[in-house]
């Protein structure tokens, strides 16, 4: 049984996971593009080294956790979703990717062979597998 909080966390980094894959491109192609000159300030103390090259800089700058958090999260659907079938990765985009708000409900998706019970089993497969992933579901 999996608890209803881990179950509505996983299901909303799924529904979140196009608009984070576009923000953390965004985020490394900000980090590439910029030099060691823009806004690297940072306190100096005795035991601080300042980077020996813009390469170093950029290279402290992806170290970010929220870099971290968002790769992970993009990582396990982008894992999940590459390992089913192309039948249920279209069940996949369209409950959780048609809406950015909401679940589409099963008998409302339209275009997909399975009945509402085969498709509650591949959702359930999926946010288990994702939370497995990400460490939200034991």
């Amino acid at each position: 049984m999996i608890e209803r909080e881990a179950w509505k966390i996983v299901e909303l980094i799924i529904r979140r996971y196009p608009d984070k894959k576009k923000e953390y491109e965004q985020y490394i192609a900000e980090i590439m593009a910029s030099s060691l000159a823009t806004g690297m300030s940072i306190k100096e103390s005795e035991d601080y080294t300042k980077p020996q090259s813009i390469t170093e800089a950029k290279a402290l700058k992806m170290t970010s956790a929220y870099a971290e958090r968002l790769k992970k999260q993009i990582e396990a659907v982008e894992f999940v979703y590459n390992n089913l079938k192309p039948e249920e990765q279209k069940v996949m985009r369209i409950r959780f990717w048609t809406d950015r708000r909401r679940n589409i409900p099963y008998l409302k998706m339209k275009g997909v062979s399975y009945s509402e019970m085969q498709m509650r089993r591949i959702v359930y497969k999926i946010i288990v597998q994702t939370g497995r992933y990400l460490g939200e579901i034991a």
